[in-house]
């Protein structure tokens, strides 16, 4: 689920933005940025001090698209299949389940978490291009909650391995948006599971 407290997570940046400065060039054609970790969030289930660190989840740092940072009249719609947001990742041996095997249920945490990233990036091109939302309200995130998250396990994925989630707009439609996800090795040629989540847009806070 998308947390107030994690809303500011992704800013909307504009070209020259000095948020634009830090990215990743290693596996991407059009390089990513990096996008910076909540820092105040202590009980939250990734983020939090209970599940992060050596042994445990050791790295899952985010990359979001350009297009979803920038507002430009070259990006006034989502098209279907559009990459949002990558996560480099890494599990370590404390959150097994077979021997040397991650536990599907922390693949199942890290799908929900990065699809929840992915939301984020969708609502700020839908905010930045919208003509009915202008000013400090079109800043204004939209909390969300998850509907459906449906997990394929296709290969193990070893305890210390370095991998990907990559992050896709479906479809938008009203209140609801719709993602799938892959969780891959660094060179993308195996796929160890794949993901589809439905998020839906909350009228009020909870």
């Amino acid at each position: 689920d998308v947390e107030p407290s994690l809303m500011e997570r992704w800013p909307i940046a504009k070209r020259g933005d000095s948020a634009m400065n830090d990215h990743d060039t290693t596996d991407q054609a059009q390089p990513f940025i990096k996008l910076p970790a909540p820092t105040d969030a202590p009980n939250h289930a990734v983020y939090g001090s209970s599940l992060l660190g050596p042994g445990l989840i050791e790295r899952f740092d985010a990359y979001g698209n350009p297009s979803s940072l920038i507002t430009t009249k070259e990006k006034e719609s989502l098209s279907s299949d559009d990459e949002i947001v990558y996560f480099d990742c890494q599990i370590g041996s404390q959150l097994t389940g077979h021997a040397g095997i991650v536990h599907g249920g922390i693949v199942s945490l890290l799908f929900d978490e990065a699809c929840g990233w992915g939301y984020e990036g969708v609502i700020n091109i839908i905010q930045a291009n919208s003509n009915s939302v202008s000013g400090s309200e079109s800043e204004k995130k939209i909390m969300a909650v998850t509907g459906n998250l449906n997990v394929n396990f296709r290969q193990p994925l070893q305890a210390g391995e370095r991998f990907r989630i990559r992050v896709y707009h479906t479809k938008t439609h009203g209140r609801k948006v719709a993602l799938r996800a892959s969780l891959e090795s660094v060179s993308g040629d195996v796929v160890y599971a794949d993901a589809t989540c439905l998020y839906i847009m909350l009228r009020s806070r909870l």
